[in-house]
């Protein structure tokens, strides 16, 4: 029986683990800002975020298999997964070596049947490894010893859930599951270890986390505006008021942003989004997965770098319009909730209140 990827990474932790207090060690992606996607960030967010990403897609969120996440049979799904994962060698036996390799590992082509290498490097290589980081010093700040341990196991429970919920129950061999535990996943948790590699994404890059606020359905019990997004901006203007920026995650949209006073932003961008996944035409057995694109476009507006609100408008016919602000925008006395409002014909309407992971929604 081969141990989980992840767990395999804990001899070199426990070696670099040290006990630290917030200004022990320098933050580069957790500031604790009282607003904004800042406010939203927990431990907890990343788990319902990235384990649950996957049900933006149509094909989980269909008539048959709604996003009712208390109804999931997590014991089965975690079975069935863990019969690829847990037998990785036998696994890429059936599908084939060179395959795994050319179309999961290394980027070797934009064929959008031989290309599942996309999202391995850019969510669970550059995402993964800011997560496990931006968590590392949630934990310090709030004072826990050991925060990369504490880090690494969120991550493990993040990347697991994720990994089981996409793959709800399916029994054909599929590579996706290895490539992202056993080579992904610890990439970016080891890359990220190193400051070096934090300072040139967070200074150079400007690269933060605008992941979207989680709301549980209470008329149809539905989770509901869940899905972890990145934001990089490089500046292009002697002044550092323009820059090239990219919004990414189950979407890549392209675009500028400017900055427009102390610390404010507002940013327009344009690209494709994930609205299906399909079976990917390869040779040989086993089974893999292609993106099927529509078109988005998004307006932002942050502060430090924090998003406070952003307008996403979409071909997608379920959500054409979603429409997320953050806390510190809208005040009622000493309390600043968060909200969003997604859809076309039919709309969902949901409440964020900061730390806590989920907040309720009505809607259909």
């Amino acid at each position: 029986m081969h141990m989980p990827c992840l767990l395999q990474l804990l001899p070199i932790l426990v070696v670099s683990i040290h006990t630290s207090n917030h200004g022990g060690r320098p933050h580069y992606f957790y500031h604790a800002l009282p607003y904004g996607t800042q406010a939203t960030y927990n431990p907890f967010n990343v788990i319902i975020n990235g384990g649950y990403g996957i049900l933006q897609i149509r094909q989980y969120s269909n008539d048959e298999d709604v996003r009712r996440i208390t109804s999931y049979d997590y014991r089965h799904w975690l079975e069935t997964t863990w019969q690829t994962v847990g037998h990785p060698v036998r696994t890429i036996n059936t599908f084939g070596w060179r395959r795994f390799i050319t179309t999961e590992v290394f980027p070797l082509t934009l064929n959008m049947n031989r290309n599942q290498w996309v999202p391995n490097y850019f969510l669970h290589g550059i995402g993964g490894g800011l997560h496990f980081r931006a968590t590392e010093e949630w934990f310090d700040y709030h004072g826990f010893s050991n925060p990369r341990l504490w880090s690494l196991g969120t991550m493990v429970i993040y990347h697991g859930l994720s990994e089981v919920v996409e793959n709800a129950g399916r029994t054909d061999a599929t590579v996706d599951h290895i490539a992202d535990l056993y080579i992904f996943d610890p990439l970016g948790i080891l890359l990220f270890m190193n400051d070096g590699v934090c300072r040139f994404f967070s200074q150079t890059l400007n690269l933060a986390e605008w992941s979207m606020q989680p709301c549980y359905n209470v008329g149809n019990g539905n989770l509901e505006n869940m899905g972890q997004f990145y934001v990089a901006k490089y500046p292009i203007s002697r002044d550092n008021s323009w820059y090239l920026m990219t919004h990414f995650g189950l979407h890549g949209m392209f675009g500028f942003s400017r900055h427009v006073r102390e610390g404010h932003s507002v940013s327009l961008t344009a690209g494709f989004l994930v609205e299906d996944l399909i079976e990917a035409e390869q040779d040989d057995g086993g089974s893999a997965q292609k993106a099927v694109l529509t078109w988005r476009a998004g307006a932002f507006y942050d502060l430090n770098n924090a998003l406070l609100a952003s307008v996403m408008v979409s071909t997608k016919r379920a959500s054409q319009i979603r429409i997320n602000v953050y806390p510190g925008v809208v005040r009622i006395g000493n309390w600043s909730p968060g909200f969003f409002l997604s859809g076309s014909k039919e709309w969902v309407f949901g409440i964020n209140f900061g730390y806590v992971p989920i907040g309720p929604a009505l809607g259909s």
